[in-house]
């Protein structure tokens, strides 16, 4: 299996700045020698979660995860540990080498994918260049400027034009040199009809991920008969429920105002991006995904939902505000005064009103409480009530349900204590409508006891190794566990990488990790390490003596010249007794003199 050698991971580590690392997905504040933030792995208001600097981990106290800044890619990128150390490498600057031989399967794979990439990069080039400079995409560009898109716009998000022939796409690529095998896999092409695009004459929105990697394409029809939008299918670069428009170009001011204005497509998009709103995004082509919801959560604490206003964009909030807030985001419902989308308002009414409107919010509570009065008046109150019910059920603050339903008794003229009868009764019937709940790995705290504390100070202090090893071996332990992790402390530190969260992340057992993790994000061990390093030493010394000592007593009461003379006598028995009770009463008479 190929593998990247220990030194340049360690170098990797020691390159990367692990604020920086973790503050690309979560916002975090500077507290003391902590930083700390939401925890991206579980919803949450309170931060639990932290980053140590100096000792380069992460911990969140809620879910347990912690590790170090490659565990953290792992966990957030779902990616292996060689691709976590790639993309730190590539962060880091850090020139990546390999030794061992590569899976056949995964070698492949990695090449599909660098193809895909490098594919969807130079088409991205090739159609914007179509639409900026080739007189076939004159009328493409026309149609974007009516659209109030400036160049700003058209150049910074690459908008391009496929052309009207369908087959063009098939020969300017196999011009290239793309066999059709691998054109067959890329997403552009009908499945059908191998040499016919999916894109023509269509203004065409690159899909970039996070990195800014442009893996599809979304198309809007210019002329001619078809869906007004289509999107590329998804291959093995792009996967449409996890992927936002305009994710790359709007995290900046997403972190910066710690919310995501999440619309309904590509146009109002770009629409609220012209008007200066940079925190812009949207889903692509589809309802909004648990995995956007999450994506946002790595930049934002917040969102505005901008759909529109139709039965269709009405289902689409409700949908989304259950997502969002399963997510720990607050979200709030946007209520353009004139009724129209954004694109729409950009036209009509230029950048600056458009604006001026992205401020204009309501919260999730009261859009569902005008969506209840609606139906009031169409259905009568039961129904408006039948609809509030499951979404009060779903909320995690009995607080906040009990405010809900008392504005929901105002609003529909109903008497409180009858509405919350209702809801009792109610319970037992609906299922909520706000999505799935989250489920939080918890590991169980290690309860190992003084051993386990005293390798979580050394965990904690590594640079006071060198004198305990001096001193104790992992013998010295009284169970497995315990005894590998001493070995792992031993074989970082002849591979010189101490760093606390290396270590944790060769420790084998989950719970033992976990356990110390916690304890070293506590910051417990930072007033006088030395003390819970020398307390771990005296017991771990004072018993290996101790159960040496019982040994020999036993032996000596057992002892049978007869059986055992040719391998020792009992002088020697009796002398190895007195060396261990000359070394206990050594080490007592250090601990109390130290005391």
């Amino acid at each position: 299996m190929k593998r990247i050698p220990d030194h340049i991971v360690q170098q990797v580590i020691a390159q990367s700045d692990i604020v920086r690392v973790v503050g690309e997905y979560v916002r975090l504040e500077k507290r003391g020698s902590r930083w700390t933030g939401l925890c991206p792995f579980h919803t949450e208001k309170t931060p639990s979660f932290g980053v140590n600097e100096e000792r380069g981990f992460f911990y969140c106290f809620g879910c347990k995860k912690g590790g170090d800044a490659i565990t953290f890619i792992r966990e957030m990128e779902g990616c292996g540990y060689v691709e976590a150390v790639e993309r730190l490498a590539t962060k880091a600057g850090v020139t990546i080498s390999y030794e061992g031989e590569d899976d056949p399967e995964e070698r492949k794979k990695a090449q599909e994918k660098d193809a895909l990439y490098e594919l969807y990069e130079r088409l991205s080039g090739a159609f914007h260049h179509l639409l900026r400079e080739d007189p076939r995409g004159s009328h493409a560009l026309s149609y974007a400027r009516s659209r109030c898109l400036g160049d700003d716009i058209i150049t910074g998000f690459r908008l391009g034009y496929a052309p009207a022939d369908r087959r063009w796409l098939s020969r300017f690529l196999e011009s290239k040199g793309y066999s059709k095998d691998f054109l067959a896999r890329s997403g552009l092409f009908s499945q059908n009809y191998a040499d016919v695009s999916i894109f023509s004459d269509r203004l065409l929105f690159p899909i970039r991920d996070e990195r800014g990697r442009t893996v599809a394409f979304g198309g809007r029809l210019l002329s001619g008969e078809g869906p007004k939008y289509i999107n590329s299918p998804e291959t093995a670069i792009f996967r449409k429920h996890d992927t936002l428009f305009a994710l790359s170009d709007a995290r900046e001011a997403m972190r910066s105002a710690a919310v995501a204005m999440v619309c309904e497509g590509y146009m109002d998009a770009l629409a609220f991006h012209a008007a200066g709103v940079r925190y812009a995004v949207a889903p692509l082509g589809t309802s909004f995904t648990e995995g956007q919801a999450k994506l946002i959560k790595r930049y934002a604490t917040s969102v505005v939902l901008a759909f529109d206003g139709d039965q269709a964009g009405i289902k689409a909030t409700e949908r989304a505000i259950g997502l969002a807030e399963t997510q720990g985001l607050a979200v709030k419902v946007l209520r353009l005064s004139s009724g129209k989308d954004p694109a729409e308002y950009l036209e009509k009414l230029g950048p600056e009103q458009l604006k001026k409107e992205s401020v204009s919010t309501i919260t999730s509570d009261d859009f569902l409480l005008n969506v209840a009065r609606d139906i009031e008046m169409a259905s009568g109150g039961q129904a408006a009530f039948s609809y509030l019910f499951p979404f009060a059920a779903a909320m995690p603050s009995d607080i906040r349900r009990d405010a809900f339903l008392e504005a929901a008794a105002t609003r529909l003229r109903a008497d409180p204590a009858s509405v919350r009868a209702d809801y009792a009764r109610s319970l037992q019937k609906a299922p909520t409508r706000r999505g799935p709940q989250v489920q939080t790995e918890v590991l169980q705290a290690f309860k190992g006891g003084p051993d386990a504390e005293f390798l979580a100070a050394l965990v904690a202090n590594p640079s006071l190794y060198p004198q305990v090893r001096a001193s104790v071996n992992a013998q010295d332990f009284p169970d497995d566990v315990l005894k590998d992790a001493f070995i792992v402390l031993e074989e970082r530190y002849r591979n010189e990488d101490m760093g606390s969260g290396a270590i944790c992340q060769a420790i084998r057992n989950d719970a033992l990790r976990a356990f110390i993790l916690e304890r070293v994000a506590s910051g417990v061990y930072e007033t006088n390490p030395e003390r819970y390093i020398a307390d771990g030493m005296y017991r771990l010394r004072v018993r290996a003596l101790e159960e040496r000592k019982r040994h020999v007593v036993a032996r000596i009461r057992e002892y049978d010249p007869d059986r055992d003379g040719d391998e020792l006598s009992m002088n020697d028995l009796l002398y190895e007794k007195m060396y261990l009770d000359s070394e206990l009463a050594t080490i007592k008479e250090e601990r109390n003199g130290r005391s």
